[in-house]
């Protein structure tokens, strides 16, 4: 009835958790198979797993990225539903049974996404909205963290408390439950993006389809959040960017992508590099750097 996809790389004990949250619900028998994706992991993540024989483990041979991970996932699912969940992401009892409830009596609803708490058991902003190069703009100039509600960030909706269930343009990808359909309107992920926006790309190709995406409040699961690129935050900063660069340039006019381009590499860069160096976090500094090098030596080997 539903196929689990998780893209795991170097998870550790998340990932772990993650499946025997699965498992140890009593909503297992509406699971028909968990598919494991590794992006080459080199960490026990794999090792750590419970024993059951609905898992199915895919290795690749190097780090594909998500996007590819994930359609890898998909392809391989027979089932009328798939629920893509991040590896730090913990289900409850009812998490996944209240979806398929749902799902089965709301035909309006390509996708849900549901209300993601964070290990304080506080609710985190998890939906995000389609957006233009101003929200970019405010963004880069730090007016959408000060006062998010007039500067709209420009995807994560953090001016909202997700505390009401709603139509939303896109759920976050830890916990995204999907029709098996919704692939025939809006495609697979674009692999372009190797991480980061190739949800919100997904979501605005499946609007132009004439699909929807529901969050629901009343649903929960627990996610961590960063639980698997914390210790790569300068390259988490470059593909985060990269992939706002290629989400801006496939969607945007050229003056709309030119824009977007100026402000992230040099305003933003600026903001942050000033910040970091008011409160004296060197290390923040030097991965901020790190991930802005790496962008440059990007573009330069493009041109």
């Amino acid at each position: 009835m539903i196929d689990i996809v998780i893209v795991n790389w170097n998870s550790h004990h998340f990932l772990r958790k993650c499946v025997e949250s699965i498992f140890n619900s009593n909503q297992s028998d509406l699971i028909s198979a968990v598919i494991i994706i590794d992006n080459n992991s080199t960490d026990d993540s794999l090792q750590l797993l419970p024993i059951n024989n609905k898992i199915q483990v895919v290795k690749n041979a190097e780090n594909v990225g998500f996007a590819r991970a994930c359609n890898q996932g998909f392809k391989l699912s027979k089932s009328n539903y798939i629920l893509l969940l991040n590896p730090d992401a913990v289900l409850l009892d009812n998490t996944v049974s209240a979806s398929f409830d749902y799902m089965e009596t709301h035909n309006d609803a390509d996708v849900l996404g549901c209300q993601l708490l964070n290990e304080s058991n506080q609710i985190t902003p998890t939906c995000a909205r389609f957006p233009k190069p101003i929200n970019f703009v405010f963004h880069s100039l730090g007016l959408s963290k000060i006062w998010p509600k007039l500067f709209h960030p420009p995807t994560l909706m953090t001016d909202w408390d997700h505390k009401e269930s709603r139509f939303v343009d896109q759920v976050m990808g830890a916990y995204m439950f999907m029709r098996k359909s919704v692939f025939e309107k809006a495609g697979y992920f674009d692999e372009r993006f190797f991480v980061y926006f190739e949800e919100l790309d997904f979501s605005l190709s499946l609007k132009k389809a004439g699909g929807k995406s529901f969050y629901h409040s009343g649903i929960q699961a627990i996610h961590t959040g960063m639980g698997t690129t914390e210790s790569v935050k300068a390259f988490r900063l470059f593909l985060s960017l990269s992939s706002r660069l290629k989400y801006a340039k496939k969607h945007f006019s050229k003056f709309g992508f030119f824009t977007v381009a100026f402000f992230t590499y040099t305003i933003e860069f600026l903001m942050r590099f000033l910040q970091l160096s008011i409160k004296g976090n060197l290390k923040e500094t030097k991965n901020l750097v790190k991930g802005y090098w790496m962008l440059c030596k990007k573009v330069s080997k493009v041109q």
